[in-house]
């Protein structure tokens, strides 16, 4: 036995001395039989000895005490078992029976293995070949052997499946050359060779393997692969009804799963698609209820895409969620081919959208016989904060009801085309355009360009044809870059080739080569156009390159543009300082410059420009912004003041927590003075809270005085290469009113190229759209592939 209480001891594996703790009558319970708390009268009586191990040089057992569990089993030294020698003896004998008996039994079952695999070698059908070897291959069940009748070793063999008078095959000692004859001569005896594992059985197969693997289909099964098609159809932009007309696309299917699934037909395609935008439509509508009763209110996106016959209005919505997760839904895909794309159905049409999905009330009255719709109820205009919309006269007219601007990188092509429409330039670039024309039809000009490249160390390409039929100036600029890369080439063919390229073919205008040579300072026409062509593309493929480009980064990029613009200025390249010296170039730079001013800053409403100045100073990249273009530019009232006022004023009457008690959720957006799109939200529920009941918003967190905004734009700049959202994810709960301001103008997309991408998606499904342009064809189709 070993006794534990006061005064009692253990020695543990560290070798410090542990005694029973507490003081008085009454101790705490024992959690273990060691434990050093207890009484002096608890004995601990030994149960089992169950192992023993070395710790350093000094023997302990591992105990389990009566009474007790496995888990208080303790490592115990012969100091704590004394009385117990006789267990720890016969424990030891115990233990090296056990082992003997493990190791007997182990030695007889690899004696048993041994005799079973000599059993097995007597009992083989192989035979022994010249080396000493048994022959158990697969492969010579179809094959005889041919001996030495001096040696006894093996020299030829013949294949039993090819004609007797075939003559016999060399043997190489094993069986690849077997083998290949097989795979080459006979397929079928191979494939069951292949299909067969260890000795040959005579009725394994491939197709026997491949039958027991073809899984069961049951209802419920076919009905997900049915849901998987349809949506995998959608999204990556396949005909709809490639699984009714596709044979071999039936035939994966048929391969998997035999008789058991059929892959669906264009009804059941159809059928799943309204389905799953069912169901995509319902989670949008319960995100957007989300954000409302936040006090957030979303922001819109809006473009019209004609093509064939075919017209599609398509409307995004854009918000930010609490976790700063930038989201691009689908509103509405609506045919407009058979209506007349004026304002008023635009407006029309797109209310009748958001009201279909929780955002606003619009009820209107059944058209007379003179089409005058009477309005019975409109408040979707008080729950879109901002509009996005392609520069279109009709769309601008039809969203005038809501706070919004225009695309911005549509808004830049038309700034370029300003600089393009310059006579001298135009007349350059329509040399560069029959250029381009005559290298990618003529076969000698192109053979002749590519051997002056040649010399050059020059890659050998064609110049890039202008497919830009809006504007023309993203053909342009890639036209200017390629000629200005080959410009020593181009030289060299109008001089190595004069009398080849003035008898090429005509370019399919009619036009010749000669026409279109470029002569005097035409060349460097193209160089510096280059230089400010690039500078509108690098803008724009920013604004194209990802969907999370918001309302944030349009004023730094219209500033930017409008000095590069400026004439007065220097324009850099490649990070290099270059001089446009071309008096037109100069003119035709004056002309962008002055429309760059008059449509991104003087013609700009006052509640557009507060949007987009509250959105810059909430960007951590740029909140020290200075606006100093702008302010040059403007009609000398715009400063980076009056920026910080106009945010501090909206942030100090719609967003500055107050103490006020509130259970619902807002109704209406605010419009007062100049701001025509704030939204009173100090009343609302916390956005992080999910208790429910009435709450009362916590005081502002002031620090000596001072906002939150104020402490926001005092606090350190964040690098230009910090992702925005991130950036406020990580500091939201530092500046948690200035979070949500966040949320709410950081939300305004800064162009429509969400909406393009969703007419790639029509595009791709066009041939299958053109027979059954419905409603439900497109718009379900894009609410499945999108939402």
């Amino acid at each position: 036995m070993g006794k534990r209480g006061r005064g009692s001891k253990r020695q543990s594996a560290s070798g410090v001395t542990l005694r029973a703790q507490g003081t008085g009558p009454i101790k705490r319970t024992q959690q273990s039989p060691f434990d050093p708390a207890g009484s002096d009268e608890v004995e601990y009586v030994v149960d089992t000895i169950k192992a023993e191990r070395l710790s350093g040089a000094i023997p302990q057992w591992l105990i389990g005490w009566k009474g007790y569990s496995d888990a208080a089993d303790t490592w115990e030294p012969i100091d704590n078992l004394v009385g117990h020698e006789q267990d720890i003896k016969a424990f030891r004998v115990r233990r090296k029976e056990e082992a003997e008996e493990e190791s007997a039994s182990f030695a007889a079952k690899k004696k048993q293995r041994k005799e079973e695999a000599e059993k097995s070698k007597q009992d083989d059908d192989g035979f022994e070949d010249a080396f000493g070897g048994k022959r158990r291959s697969a492969c010579w069940k179809h094959f005889t052997i041919q001996k030495d009748p001096e040696t006894g070793k093996i020299t030829f063999v013949k294949c039993t499946l090819c004609p007797p008078e075939n003559a016999p095959m060399p043997f190489s000692g094993n069986t690849t050359n077997l083998r290949s004859h097989l795979s080459s001569c006979h397929k079928d005896a191979f494939s069951q060779i292949s299909a067969a594992s260890g000795d040959v059985n005579e009725g394994s197969s491939a197709q026997g393997t491949i039958d027991e693997l073809v899984p069961q289909v049951s209802a419920e099964k076919r009905d997900e692969l049915h849901k998987l098609i349809s949506l995998w159809l959608v999204r990556c932009r396949r005909p709809l009804t490639l699984p009714e007309h596709d044979a071999e696309f039936r035939d994966i299917f048929q391969c998997i799963f035999k008789d058991q699934y059929t892959p669906p037909t264009y009804k059941l395609v159809m059928q799943n698609v309204l389905a799953i935008s069912a169901e995509a439509k319902l989670h949008v509508v319960w995100f957007l209820k989300e954000l409302l009763s936040e006090g957030i209110l979303p922001s819109i996106g809006g473009d019209i895409w004609s093509q064939g016959g075919i017209s599609v209005f398509g409307i995004l919505v854009y918000w930010l969620d609490k976790n700063f997760v930038y989201h691009e839904r689908l509103l509405a895909a609506i045919p407009f081919f058979d209506v007349r794309h004026t304002g008023s159905e635009l407006e029309r049409a797109t209310k009748v959208a958001c009201a279909s999905f929780g955002i606003g009330e619009y009820r209107i009255d059944a058209a007379d016989d003179d089409d005058v719709v009477t309005v019975l109820e409109d408040t979707v205009s008080d729950f879109i904060h901002a509009t996005c919309s392609d520069n279109a006269s009709n769309i601008v007219n039809g969203w005038r009801c809501f706070d919004g601007h225009e695309c911005c990188d549509h808004t830049i092509a038309l700034i370029v085309k300003a600089y393009l429409d310059h006579p001298r330039v135009r007349k350059v670039f329509m040399k560069l355009r029959g250029m381009t024309m005559h290298f990618n039809h003529s076969v000698i000009g192109s053979k002749l360009l590519r051997q002056c490249q040649k010399r050059h160390d020059l890659p050998e390409s064609k110049p890039p044809q202008d497919n830009d039929t809006r504007t023309g100036w993203g053909g342009a600029c890639k036209q200017a870059t390629w000629y200005c890369e080959n410009q020593v080439a181009i030289q060299l063919y109008d001089v190595d080739n004069p009398t080849r390229a003035a008898t090429a073919v005509p370019n399919p205008d009619g036009s010749v080569y000669k026409t279109h040579q470029l002569v005097g300072d035409e060349w460097d026409v193209v160089r510096e156009s280059m230089y400010l062509l690039t500078y509108a593309k690098n803008a724009v493929d920013l604004l194209q390159s990802t969907k999370t480009v918001t309302a944030n980064l349009f004023l730094p990029i219209a500033s930017k543009l409008a000095f590069m613009a400026h004439a007065d200025t220097p324009v850099k390249f490649n990070n290099k300082p270059v001089s446009i010296l071309n008096e037109h170039v100069k003119m035709a730079r004056e002309a962008l410059y002055k429309d760059c001013c008059k449509r991104w800053f003087n013609d700009m409403l006052d509640c557009k420009l507060e949007d987009f100045a509250v959105a810059t100073l909430l960007d951590p990249r740029h909140k020290n912004f200075q606006f100093k273009f702008a302010e040059r530019w403007m009609r000398g009232r715009f400063t980076a003041d009056q920026a910080v006022s106009w945010a501090t004023n909206i942030y100090e009457k719609d967003w500055k927590p107050k103490e006020v008690a509130c259970t619902k959720p807002p109704t209406k957006k605010q419009k007062t003075g100049a701001s025509a799109k704030v939204v009173t939200v100090a009343s609302f529920l916390d956005s992080d809270s999910e208790d429910e009941g009435e709450h009362v918003l916590a005081e502002p967190q002031d620090v000596e005085g001072k906002s939150e905004l104020e402490l926001y734009l005092e606090f350190p700049l964040a690098k230009k290469n910090v992702d925005v959202q991130e950036w406020w994810r990580v500091n939201a709960h530092k500046f948690p009113s200035v979070a949500r301001m966040a949320r709410q103008f950081l939300g305004v997309p800064a162009s429509t190229a969400g909406v393009e991408r969703a007419f790639s998606i029509v595009t791709g499904m066009h041939s299958d759209l053109r027979k059954n342009l419905t409603e439900k064809t497109i718009e379900h189709s894009l609410m499945a592939a999108l939402n």
